[in-house]
């Protein structure tokens, strides 16, 4: 079974101008039989619990992306929010986040970032649920961040690190995902660090609607499209399609079965 791990169905749909209902039939087709629909800003939590209670295939991690507004209110009713859901549909959240640092964008402050950042993962912690982490162009901040809160359940979405990176963030305890971008000819450190991590950290994921793989590159993404992913990884790394399908999913069940 094919499962990814994080998408945006929402967005998806908007790219795809069609429903994300309709998406989920796509996933059938390509043998992809879990997902995770991930939450970026409180307006979207209403949307995304209704539409993951809909499927039982459908997970939900809710967070605030860091470049979605986070100041003391909103994350206050996030948090209170997330909460009263977290109780009701246990079964279905999968996790908090995206949560994180994107110093590429910089769309909301550092401080505020940061801010969310923390109470993001003491949410986690306190409900025992994985964190799922963005991270661009801010690395070692990240890093610094999460290692206050080792040892950690996670996810390192859209990995766009070195296999060092990769090292450090393992050792805090969390697993690695790779999107599409991995199967991009010229995204070499990628490779190195995807060859690098042992099978056993490893989570495949396509960030849909972006980062479409190839030979999709240029098209709109979507939750089928994952196992693309999973084809390049299993011969980057030289093992079995069946190898690699195995242990992606023995991984997302150990987060499911941590909480």
């Amino acid at each position: 079974m094919y499962i990814d791990s994080h998408a945006h169905f929402d967005l998806c749909a908007d790219d795809l101008h069609t429903t994300a209902d309709s998406i989920v039939l796509h996933m059938a087709e390509n043998q992809v039989t879990h997902a995770v629909h991930v939450v970026i800003d409180f307006d979207g939590l209403q949307w995304g619990v209704d539409f993951a209670s809909k499927y039982k295939n459908i997970y939900l991690a809710l967070g605030i992306h860091p470049s979605s507004v986070a100041d003391g209110t909103t994350l206050q009713q996030f948090i209170t929010t997330t909460e009263h859901y977290i109780a009701r549909m246990p079964d279905t959240i999968f996790g908090i986040g995206e949560t994180g640092l994107d110093y590429y964008r910089m769309r909301q402050p550092k401080a505020m970032q940061q801010e969310s950042f923390h109470a993001q993962i003491q949410l986690a912690k306190k409900h025992d649920l994985p964190v799922i982490v963005h991270s661009r162009d801010a690395m070692q901040d990240t890093y610094a961040i999460l290692k206050q809160y080792s040892p950690l359940k996670g996810i390192i979405h859209c990995f766009s690190g070195d296999s060092g990176d990769a090292r450090n963030f393992m050792d805090l305890g969390l697993y690695i995902s790779f999107a599409g971008n991995v199967t991009y000819k010229n995204a070499t450190n990628l490779h190195d660090a995807a060859r690098f991590i042992p099978l056993d950290r490893l989570l495949l994921e396509t960030d849909a609607p972006f980062l479409t793989p190839v030979p999709h590159r240029g098209k709109p993404n979507h939750p089928g499209l994952v196992i693309y992913t999973y084809q390049f990884i299993a011969s980057l790394k030289k093992v079995a399609l069946a190898n690699c399908i195995d242990n992606i999913a023995q991984n997302f069940s150990n987060l499911l079965n941590t909480h």
